[in-house]
This record gives C-alpha cells, structure tokens and sequence, in this order.
C-alpha cells in the first residue's frame, strides 16, 4: 500500500512539473535514495527532485479496538483492526544549479499548497478503501536537520520534508464470521 500511495504521489509530482517547467512528465522526480545498496552515488538520483521516505510512525490517535465488515448476506467478518502510519517523506532537489534546485523546491510546495490531500478513491489499487492521503509541510530543527543528513551519508542538499498522514495499512485475514441477526428475543415480556 505504501508503494502504490508513493508512486501516485510521484506521477501527480512529475505531471505538476511537466506542467510547469515543459519537461517531458516522467523526467523530474524519482522515488530513490541518493545512494545506492553499495554507498555508491545512485545515478538515477542525479539532476532530479528526489522523493526518498525518511521515517514511518503509528499514528496513535486513531487505534481502532476491533473492525468488522459486512457481507451481502448480513453476515459479518471479525478482522484484525487496520494500523494507521503516518510517513515522513524528504523531497531533495539533487540537482547541479542552486537555483534551479530552488525552483524545483518551490514547485513541490506549491504542489502540496494546491494538492494538500488525495482521497484513496483517486488512486488507482486503492479505490476501495475510505480515506485520504494528507500532506502537511513538517518544520525540523537545525539539529534535526543535522542527524537526518548525517544518517542520510550526504552533506546537506536543498530539501523540504512532509509529514503524510494517514495511511491504512491492513492485512484482509477473516478470524472470524457471525452470522446475520435474524430476530431478537426480550425475555420478561408479558410479565
């Protein structure tokens, strides 16, 4: 589920830029790490406005105690409730030109500035879940800024993160099934 929310959010990124700055509408933003599995530079990293999750938290507001789902027939399934997350995603703009990197930061606010959520019913193998995707730009300290970078192996490099809340992540296993209520018997009556 994380990967089709992020690659959604990637295509609607390089539509927007596409849109913006006439490049062809896949060449401007790439989900990846700006290295590789090796520490090498990551090619497909270079020149681009890089999209790369950073953290990954359960959201605590929202812990449902148990879920069911109701069938045609009535009946309903008892299923473990989903886990709600939210992700932190850095958007660095890995590119050669200061100012450029600059605009391409810019572009990506004014993206989420217009498109602060997308509801799941927009997003194609997510359709049939409720909800939405919510972007929230997320403010960090010097020195949070700081341990992120030095975690990341990279020297600072213009970026902004975003907090996005609220995915549901949920593994459909049915534990089990209770029938339909047919009919309700009160005992005592006529008394």
């Amino acid at each position: 589920m994380i990967n089709i929310a992020l690659q959604h959010v990637v295509s609607e990124l390089n539509t927007y830029f596409g849109l913006r700055t006439g490049a062809a509408a896949d060449s401007n933003v790439v989900a990846a790490s700006l290295f590789d599995v090796d520490g090498n530079v990551n090619s497909a990293a270079q020149n681009k406005v890089v999209m790369s999750m950073v953290n990954l938290e359960q959201d605590a507001v929202y812990k449902p105690l148990e879920s069911f789902r109701t069938l045609p027939d009535g009946s309903s399934e008892r299923l473990k409730p989903e886990i709600n997350i939210n992700l932190y995603i850095l958007f660095i703009a890995n590119l050669s030109s200061y100012f450029e990197a600059m605009k391409s930061l810019t572009n990506v606010i004014s993206f989420f500035q217009l498109n602060p959520y997308f509801d799941y019913k927009s997003i194609s193998g997510l359709e049939n879940i409720r909800g939405r995707l919510s972007f929230e730009l997320f403010s960090m300290t010097f020195e949070q800024q700081n341990n992120l970078w030095g975690v990341l192996g990279a020297k600072y490099m213009p970026s902004v993160v975003y907090k996005v809340g609220m995915l549901e992540v949920r593994d459909d296993q049915v534990e089990g099934i209770a029938p339909p209520v047919k009919e309700i018997h009160i005992e005592g009556e006529g008394v």
